[in-house]
């Protein structure tokens, strides 16, 4: 790949080269460390991906996630005093070999945390269009009902015998949602198991991102460096904390629900049952109280095979982190033991679930490369150009306050209930104030005096009848 390492890399003892080239031909010796046995520190993997800031999915890998700079560093992990069963022995002992986790170069620091959930909250949506902006927010104005899970086994385990509609649901297939009268219940828990911060100089990258950056030329071509950030991220990670977020969002029925007289807290009091969530029913006010066996008698935990006459039309699932087997148990049995074992499971294989991000042209600066700079300023005005291209301000406007939504390169208006049409044109409401949006960026201005500038217009569509103006400056400037 062209990179170089230190002398005292060669021939000691572990390949500091994805090929092992740098421990070929090499003198047999006893070089014993104390960080031979040891495993990674969990989630290295994950912090080590580049990440694309639009879909909001990981990339290929930016950081050398197996370079360790001939360095036996290592993090204690607190909670290794776990007994375990040796069942060939008949004895229990404790599992040293998680006493002690290898830390890459690449990592600064890693630190590992008591487990520990947020605790589950569940919130209530009107529409999908508040949905979809509660989630682009991630805040709202929600019931915000906060449960707790509980330690104990919990005697409750309901099979609920959802059928999801059209196969797995995804949001971005939420027009399927306009034609009915829905309610959508959103349920989030995170948990925490370490944080990290990355190294900040002198960063070593992976290989196969090295030969991407030699492959780029230093005359700026917009295919190619478009291709490297949709290989590569638009954005990678300088610090966060590992864990897993557990959510589902349950799509229901308002009609069935007032023929059935059925409450929103029911459905959630049943659900936590089935989970494994403790919460005190009375202190929170959910009358009536919910019993296992009210539960399963009830209609609207049961659909046929189209999804008529359900009350819960249909669950979406966004898992993160631990074990995969054990989260897709969860939609099918809704066991609670089995949520605690996707908890137990996120110590070995946790997801980077908060952040901070840096752009990717940001990294070719903080690595030990050598002169860089023409195509560091070339994957600058690259992305630049990438987020525009895919951002969904080229999308047309939207009337009657619908929301404009890019889905790879296809564009619709997710409207409000009640109103129809391509561009949520068809309404009944009458005098409707209509907020604006924002049209794109402008290209960047030519130099001047050392600044670029660049505008945009609140035009997409404009305020209506007394809507909100749109947020934020119509100007941007830059040093050039």
């Amino acid at each position: 790949s062209g990179r170089c390492i230190k002398r005292h890399l060669v021939c000691n003892g572990e390949p500091d080269c994805r090929d092992g080239s740098d421990e070929e031909n090499c003198e047999e010796e006893d070089i014993e460390s104390p960080c031979e046995d040891l495993f990674p520190i969990p989630g290295s993997e994950k912090a080590a991906q580049g990440y694309n800031i639009l879909t909001q999915e990981e990339s290929q890998y930016v950081y050398d996630r197996k370079f360790f700079g001939g360095h036996c560093e290592y993090v204690y992990n607190g909670e290794w005093r776990e007994l375990k069963y040796d069942a060939a022995c008949e004895r229990l002992y404790y599992g040293d070999d998680e006493k002690y986790f290898r830390k890459p170069y690449n990592f600064h620091v890693y630190q590992f945390l008591a487990h520990a959930d947020s605790g589950f909250t569940f919130e209530t949506y009107e529409d999908s269009k508040d949905l979809l902006d509660a989630l682009k927010k991630e805040k709202s104005g929600s019931i915000g009902l906060n449960f707790g899970i509980s330690p104990k086994k919990i005697p409750v385990q309901l099979n609920l015998g959802f059928t999801l509609s059209g196969g797995k649901a995804t949001l971005k297939n939420f027009t399927q949602y306009n034609s009915k009268e829905l309610e959508f219940v959103r349920a989030v828990t995170k948990v925490q198991t370490a944080r990290f911060k990355m190294r900040r100089d002198n960063i070593v990258l992976d290989e196969d991102m090295l030969l991407a950056l030699q492959d780029l030329p230093d005359t700026y071509n917009y295919g190619m460096y478009a291709k490297f950030i949709n290989d590569y991220g638009t954005h990678f990670m300088t610090s966060g904390t590992m864990g897993g977020v557990f959510e589902y969002i349950l799509v229901l029925n308002k009609e069935e629900m007032r023929r059935k007289d059925v409450r929103t807290e029911q459905i959630n009091g049943c659900v936590g049952l089935s989970l494994g969530i403790t919460a005190t029913l009375k202190k929170l006010q959910l009358i009536p109280t919910v019993s296992a066996s009210y539960c399963a008698s009830q209609g609207f935990m049961k659909t046929d095979r189209n999804g008529s006459g359900a009350v819960v039309e249909d669950i979406i699932a966004r898992i993160k982190g631990g074990d995969t087997s054990y989260s897709g148990g969860l939609l099918n049995s809704w066991d609670g033991n089995m949520y605690r074992h996707w908890g137990r499971s996120l110590k070995y294989n946790p997801a980077v679930i908060d952040f901070e991000l840096q752009p990717i042209h940001e990294i070719l600066r903080r690595s030990n490369l050598g002169d860089m700079e023409t195509k560091r300023q070339n994957l600058k005005r690259a992305l630049d150009d990438y987020l525009s291209e895919f951002n969904a301000c080229r999308c047309g406007p939207c009337q009657n306050n619908g929301e404009p939504i890019l889905v790879g390169d296809t564009c619709f208006c997710q409207c409000r209930p009640g109103d129809r049409g391509p561009a949520c044109e068809q309404t009944k409401r009458r005098d409707g104030e209509t907020k604006g949006h924002w049209s794109c960026w402008s290209q960047w201005g030519s130099c001047q005096s050392g600044t670029a500038r660049r505008s945009r217009q609140c035009n997409n569509p404009s305020p209506q009848r007394g809507g909100e103006p749109c947020a934020g400056r119509d100007q941007q400037s830059k040093a050039c």
